[in-house]
C-alpha cells in the first residue's frame, strides 16, 4: 500500500489498474491530497514490482487468474475499517480499478465513486449506487462500445457520465493513450464532482 496523508478528514481509495502502484498513481494520489484527501493506494497485484505499460499482457493474466473483480469485498473490509477515522470515504478506480470501486458504490461507507475507463462496468450493471458516481469513459474502446452500456447507466439514479475524446488510459500520462485534452477535462470535473459532494 502507499499512502500519501495531508492530516485530512476525509479519504479517497485509490484502486491501480493492472500495472500497480506506479507514478499515475502517485500522481492521483499527490491530486487528492490537493483536493483536501488523505489518499491510500491499494496494492492489489501483490508485487514488489510494478508492471510496466509494455507488459499488459502478462498484467493482465495476473489480473484475471490472481486479483479478480471479487477482490471489491477485501477494499469494502478497509474501507470499513477506515470510516471511524473520516468524516467522508470516497473510491477512485481506473480500468480495472473502476469496475472494482463501481462494485463499492452501494456498501454504506462509500461516500462518492469516480471511475475512469471501467469498460468491465457492465458486467456488473445490476449495480444501483447509493453515493454519487462519476464515470469517465473513453470515446474509442477497443474491447466494446460505450454506447451500447450509457443507456444502461443513465436510468440509475446518483451517476453523472461522460465520454471523453481519446482511447482506454486517456488521462494517463505515462500511457501511450494519453490524452492532453480530456486528461486535462477529466481533472476538472473531478474537481467539481468533489466540490458538489462536499457541500
Amino acid at each position: 500500500m502507499f499512502i500519501k496523508k495531508v492530516k485530512a478528514n476525509r479519504a479517497v481509495i485509490i484502486i491501480p489498474e493492472i500495472y500497480g502502484i506506479n507514478d499515475y498513481v502517485k500522481n492521483m494520489a499527490a491530486f487528492f491530497n490537493n483536493q483536501g484527501y488523505d489518499a491510500y493506494c491499494l496494492n492489489l497485484i501483490r508485487r514488489d514490482r510494478i508492471f510496466a505499460y509494455s507488459e499488459e499482457a502478462a498484467a493482465y493474466v495476473n489480473f484475471r487468474t490472481k486479483i479478480g473483480f471479487d477482490r471489491y469485498h477485501e477494499v469494502a473490509v478497509f474501507m470499513e475499517k477506515l470510516q471511524g477515522k473520516y468524516q467522508s470515504i470516497i473510491v477512485f478506480g481506473s480500468s480495472v480499478g473502476a469496475t472494482i470501486a463501481w462494485r463499492l458504490t452501494d456498501n454504506p461507507a462509500c461516500k462518492g465513486m469516480i471511475g475512469y475507463y471501467g469498460s468491465r462496468i457492465r458486467d456488473y450493471l445490476e449495480v444501483n449506487p447509493g453515493c454519487p458516481c462519476l464515470l469517465l469513459f473513453a470515446a474509442e474502446e477497443k474491447s466494446f462500445d460505450i454506447n451500447t452500456m450509457l443507456p444502461q447507466l443513465e436510468l440509475k439514479e446518483n451517476i453523472k457520465v461522460a465520454v471523453m475524446p481519446g482511447q482506454h488510459g486517456f488521462a494517463d500520462p505515462y500511457a501511450g493513450h494519453f490524452h492532453v485534452e480530456s486528461g486535462k477535462k477529466a481533472l476538472d470535473m473531478v474537481e467539481w464532482f468533489l466540490e458538489d459532494i462536499n457541500h
